[in-house]
């Protein structure tokens, strides 16, 4: 997947068939367009594009922004889906204050695209003033061809970002997951702890996050799977303060089971799959302990179900 930075001069793309939106978590709902982008491109023989925006616009506007992918994990999964070219257009005040046709206008020069596949719900231009009405009255001006894509219900629930962080931030990861259709990752560098783990036999990696804007779940301990150095590992993960040890600083550790690696200020993600319990204060350490113990092999019950379940 070729990546564009660069807005300044047309793109050399053949008849590109595109999508524009910032595909926060490229969730259910956001596949369904870009399966539309991906097999609408091959049956025309066309480049397939996907257009978004860096930085996230609520973040230039100074709004409060919880984001479900950082910047590298969004790539990631759009090369995945089989995607040619991403372009990440720079969103800046002046980017936001562009009135609906004149960012037509801006994409048909730089991308001359063949045809425009949008969600039912997409709004473009200054205040998001711009709508599907106006995109096709503009295909017919400029040549392309708006394909405009339903919603999404997964079960009784209308798929959407705002959904899915509602569902985080309650702890329910196993719901947000399905609407993700894929496990919620937290990526970062592993920093130095206070080796409390270490020292009840439950060492763990503490994560320093990528992105400060990457929404943190709920408080709790989570079964999940660790990836690092291309490899997969189990392992429970627990967000929150630490209360046992009268810590009140936010930190998100993971044990990773079979697993005595120096990995210090090295690169791990980790898939957040269930959540076993809320965060509890115990009388003392051996309390701890005993806890994660039986978390230990909640956590193996869940990972065991969880694969079994993808079989």
């Amino acid at each position: 997947m070729e990546i564009i930075t660069d807005n300044f001069k047309p793109a050399n793309l053949k008849s590109p068939v595109i999508t524009v939106g910032t595909f926060d978590g490229v969730h259910a709902g956001h596949r369904v367009i870009l399966k539309q982008v991906v097999s609408t491109a091959l049956a025309n023989g066309s480049d397939s594009v996907v257009v978004t925006f860096h930085p996230h616009p609520r973040i230039v506007l100074g709004q409060e922004v919880f984001l479900l992918n950082t910047r590298n994990e969004k790539r990631e999964i759009i090369k995945s889906l089989g995607i040619t070219h991403l372009v990440e257009l720079p969103f800046t005040t002046e980017f936001a204050d562009m009135k609906a046709d004149e960012f037509i206008s801006f994409i048909v020069n730089f991308l001359n695209p063949s045809v425009v596949v949008i969600g039912y719900d997409h709004g473009f231009g200054r205040n998001r003033s711009g709508d599907v009405q106006q995109l096709e009255a503009s295909g017919k001006k400029y040549g392309f061809k708006v394909l405009n894509i339903p919603a999404l219900d997964v079960g009784s629930q209308k798929v959407s970002s705002t959904v899915i962080r509602s569902l985080l931030m309650q702890g329910d990861v196993s719901r947000a997951n399905e609407l993700l259709t894929q496990p919620y990752m937290i990526s970062g560098q592993v920093i130095r702890g206070n080796q409390i783990g270490k020292k009840i036999g439950f060492p763990t990696a503490n994560l320093l996050l990528e992105d400060t804007h990457k929404l943190i779940p709920a408080m709790g301990v989570y079964a999940t799977i660790v990836s690092f150095n291309n490899k997969l590992y189990d392992g429970m993960t627990n967000i929150g303060l630490r209360p046992t040890i009268n810590d009140h600083q936010l930190t998100i550790e993971t044990n990773i089971f079979n697993f005595n690696q120096d990995i210090y200020y090295e690169y791990l993600s980790i898939q957040l799959i269930q959540q076993i319990r809320e965060e509890q204060k115990f009388g003392n350490l051996d309390m701890l302990h005993d806890q994660l113990m039986k978390d230990k092999e909640t956590t193996h019950r869940i990972l065991q179900a969880y694969r079994a379940h993808r079989i």
